[in-house]
């Protein structure tokens, strides 16, 4: 990453951040921290243009209402993976128009979005009177009805536990010339009617108010509940039918969709044209930012802004200064950043790990999965999706990293002849973990031991480069040399050469001596003693490399219950009844299988990685590259063949 500063003119700014938009490698950086320089903020202020992002924003938001209601009422299958349509920029010119017949188009059916949203709400509004209504049905005076000359009505709800024959007593205690009706009852409460005289009313309301008595309303509505019932059943009818009328008209073809797609994608790019000048100074005749771009896409950046007459700059980072973090790798190595990207991104000043780990990775994930049929399946499945549904970004990277683990997955198959556990006998091409358990054990480790002093070699290289050759010796080498003693003293006569037990003690003494003394040399004060505590640090090494037994146990876990459930299938015998009943069980138990340990075998793939690799040298916590680019959700510009 190189530093960009740029000075251009007011009256060509909308065209250069359009062609910086297109061109997509430029990072603006907020400036801030430039307001806040009084000698800055004498000659400058802050662009911005929040009236247009205000209303590109709200034109977004109704498009996208638009887009989500045209897409419930979509009869086109569903992609697995949403993915972008790739088109040229004069495609996209062609598809979007003028602009003018989609917004019409937008507005249009945002309207009739409206207009649908106004009928639901009368619908519930219906649907929610029918059943207020409903315990009524027995009540034959009009709703609106409430008194007369001479007798007051009262209807209204009591709770469901109250004694209703204790009520009419009261009531009649009240007032002889009364009626009380109960109407119907449910779990909550009792519905009733009462009929008084009006010199009786207050009498007869603190009664019935006694047996927690509630008055009801039915605001609007005159005649009897059944006929008011009948009328909101008609106005139901009629909604509904107005509704599947608007409905109709939400139903798109192929190419109306794709023009309200790209009118979308339009207004996102020029809502984050307005945005980005936020991030803007400027005076009345010209503007400025700075930013970040790659060094290998400086020139046609520069290019571009000469275009304009622009004024820049272009500067190599300051050492020790933090810059955006934009890994590259190449199309081999690319999918597996995935798993760097899920742990961390690197700092500006570390080594990318992916292409150092990513072989480890793919093996490691083999290795425990390791049975040819279950591979050939991961494989096949992710390269089917990566091909059917052309997924982009985290999805694409991830797939193709399984196809990668799918294929490792195959050989280590091979080798350990395993195809659906036992189910087709395979002779091993190199052996049969659960015959040789222990030796496989030793390799697992071997391995650890290889991928740690990776790990260590990586960080005396990045010690070396930054000129801190003593401290690779004392944090790197020296522990190549003691740890290698160390396996040569208790191994190196029975598994590798007479003699070498010999060598491997004196290796051990030397770097045990060393990393002591690396400490008295480099060390100040108390600090000097830390050696003693860093030989202690032996331990963790072995720790380290134990894990990598991981390697072992979920194979042999992967393996097992594969032959579990081969037997059980076994046990049913061979007629069709056995038969039918091997396949259910197989089918069922090595999906499980499958599913279990390929989560299992990506998770302890990506254990050893971020807990033993990385703890030798990676740091993390980098911040990542953020171009100025189109951000756009359907449509992918891609360059015309020439």
């Amino acid at each position: 990453m190189n530093k960009l500063s740029v000075i251009g003119l007011e009256a060509d700014k909308a065209e250069i951040l359009r062609r910086l938009q297109d061109l997509g490698v430029v990072e603006i950086n907020d400036p801030q921290a430039k307001l806040t320089d009084a000698e800055w903020a004498a000659i400058i202020h802050k662009d911005s243009d929040e009236d247009q992002v205000s209303a590109l924003e709200a034109e977004l938001n109704k498009v996208e209402i638009v887009l989500n209601t045209v897409a419930k009422y979509d009869t086109e299958k569903k992609p697995l993976f949403a993915s972008r349509k790739p088109m040229t920029k004069a495609e996209y010119a062609k598809v979007l128009g003028s602009g003018d017949s989609v917004q019409q188009k937008v507005n249009e059916l945002y309207e009739r979005v409206e207009q649908w949203n106004e009928k639901r709400s009368e619908e519930n509004v219906i649907v929610s009177q029918q059943a207020s209504l409903t315990p009524w049905m027995s009540y034959e005076l009009p709703l609106e009805l409430s008194e007369t000359r001479e007798v007051r009505v009262f209807y209204g709800v009591i709770p469901a536990v109250a004694d209703t024959e204790a009520l009419k007593k009261k009531v009649s205690e009240a007032s002889d010339a009364t009626e009380v009706s109960v109407l119907g009852k449910d779990t909550e409460q009792q519905y009733v009617s009462a009929l008084c005289m009006r010199a009786d009313e207050e009498e007869v309301l603190d009664a019935l108010k006694s047996f927690g008595f509630t008055a009801a309303s039915f605001k609007g509505m005159k005649g009897t509940a059944s006929e008011n019932m009948e009328k909101l059943g008609q106005r139901l009818t009629q909604v509904r039918e107005e509704q599947k009328a608007l409905e109709a008209q939400f139903v798109l073809a192929p190419e109306e969709k794709a023009q309200i797609q790209c009118y979308y994608d339009e207004q996102v790019v020029l809502r984050d044209r307005a945005k980005i000048c936020d991030r803007l100074l400027a005076t009345k005749k010209a503007f400025y930012f700075d930013g970040w771009v790659p060094a290998e896409k400086q020139s046609e950046v520069i290019q571009t802004l000469e275009e304009y007459g622009c004024w820049s700059e272009v500067k190599e980072p300051e050492k020790g200064e933090e810059t955006p973090v934009l890994m590259k790798n190449n199309n081999l190595i690319y999918p597996v950043q995935v798993i760097t990207e899920l742990y961390s991104l690197p700092k500006s000043y570390e080594v990318d790990p992916t292409p150092i780990f990513a072989a480890f990775y793919i093996v490691f994930f083999g290795m425990m999965f390791a049975d040819i049929a279950y591979g050939l399946i991961l494989a096949g499945l992710c390269a089917f999706a990566l091909w059917k549904y052309k997924p982009e970004g985290l999805a694409f990277r991830l797939l193709k990293t399984l196809v990668y683990c799918g294929i490792s997955t195959a050989i280590w198959g091979v080798l350990f002849g395993g195809f659906f556990g036992d189910m087709i006998k395979i002779k091993p091409l190199w052996m049969n973990p659960l015959e040789n358990a222990m030796f496989i054990l030793a390799f697992s480790c071997i391995l650890g031991v290889v991928h740690l002093f990776i790990g260590m070699g990586v960080k005396a290289y990045m010690q070396i480069r930054d000129g801190h050759l003593f401290d690779a010796i004392c944090d790197v080498f020296i522990w190549y040399v003691f740890i290698i003693g160390l396996a040569l003293l208790l191994f190196g006569n029975s598994y590798v050469a007479p003699g070498s037990g010999t060598i491997g003690k004196y290796m051990a003494i030397i770097g045990a001596v060393w990393i002591v003394g690396c400490e008295f040399i480099r060390g100040k004060g108390i600090g000097k003693l830390v050696g003693l505590w860093n030989l202690y640090g032996t331990t963790s090494y072995l720790a380290d490399i134990l894990s990598y037994s991981r390697l072992l146990a979920l194979g042999l876990a992967s393996a097992v219950i594969a032959q579990v459930f081969n037997m059980l299938g076994r046990m049913l015998g061979k007629g069709v009844v056995g038969v039918i009943g091997f396949i259910v069980i197989a089918v069922i138990g090595h999906t499980v299988n499958f599913l279990i340990n390929a989560l299992g075998s990506f998770v302890h793939a990506s254990r050893l990685q971020y807990v033993e690799f990385f703890g030798k040298f990676y740091e993390g916590g980098g911040v990542p590259y953020q171009p100025f680019e189109r951000k756009t959700k359907y449509t992918k510009i891609v360059k015309e063949d020439k």
